[in-house]
């Protein structure tokens, strides 16, 4: 395996684009627990944690772009960020893995327990990809097709995730449940983004992991909230809702049945914070 450390995004995409197999790597987080299981490692790992228009947080008409070498320590840590994505950062890992993982590595890595996969989603943040022939802007709803699969060509390069100003101005949280209260994988997660006028849920978005192969968008529960007296929701008529959406399996870290007990419970707190927020 080589290892190759790029300075620009062009020196980049440059080097994936030249050798089968090559993968990009900043933290490495993810990468390493694969490498270290014996699984077939990269013929080329090339390094962009130290590309500075991939680190980082700025303004950019109106919304958020947010570098995808930009530690997950510094999503949880800032204010400006819509609350269910600092809230899901801050759920990853422990301080030290935090301080090493990337945003775009927990995007890339597309497990369906992820824990900002389910608010980038709710957030409608979209995934600016680049590759020798170009680029392109994905929708995060389409980025993930299955466990551990995305839509990322063979040398492309997830440089930025944007959030646009209108997913700013509403209110959203972040709920997830694990085996422990430390360096916990989600058994299920949940994320709410609601905008309110005059106590009324103008728009709804919602998306839950770990309750299917993708981080999953719970349209038919949107539906139900839109419209609705954010004071006077028919708590156990959205639940219901959500039930019917999500499609758990049993695994190691849970049942069908947990899952879809807690599924609910986590969203329902979820929701509870955002309306009490919207209502202030």
């Amino acid at each position: 395996m080589e290892y190759r450390v790029a300075a620009t995004v062009e020196e980049a995409v440059a080097l994936l684009g030249d050798r089968e197999g090559s993968r990009p790597v900043a933290g490495g987080t993810d990468l390493a627990v694969v490498i270290a299981d014996g699984l077939r490692p990269p013929a080329l790992l090339v390094d962009v944690s130290g590309i500075p228009s991939m680190r980082g947080i700025r303004r950019a008409d109106g919304g958020i772009a947010i570098g995808a070498a930009t530690t997950v320590a510094e999503i949880a840590s800032r204010s400006d960020l819509p609350a269910c994505l600092s809230q899901g950062a801050c759920a990853i890992g422990s301080p030290q893995i935090r301080n090493l993982a990337t945003i775009g590595g927990n995007i890339c890595n597309a497990s369906p327990c992820g824990d900002t996969l389910a608010p980038l989603v709710a957030l409608d943040a979209a995934f600016v990809l680049l590759s020798r022939t170009g680029g392109r802007t994905v929708p995060a709803e389409q980025f993930f097709v299955g466990p551990k699969e995305t839509v990322l060509r063979p040398g492309e390069l997830l440089v930025e995730i944007l959030i646009s100003a209108p997913r700013l101005a509403g209110r959203s949280a972040f709920r997830m449940i694990g085996k422990r209260n430390g360096q916990a994988i989600s058994q299920v997660n949940a994320a709410v983004w609601l905008a309110v006028e005059r106590g009324v849920i103008r728009e709804a978005r919602a998306a839950v992991g770990s309750v299917a192969p993708i981080p999953l968008r719970l349209r038919a529960t949107e539906a139900l909230l839109t419209g609705k007296a954010v004071r006077r929701l028919d708590v156990q008529a959205v639940l219901a809702a959500v039930d019917a959406e999500i499609a758990p399996i049993s695994d190691v870290r849970a049942s069908v049945e947990y899952r879809r007990l807690v599924a609910a419970s986590l969203f329902r707190d979820a929701l509870a914070e955002v309306a009490e927020a919207a209502g202030d």
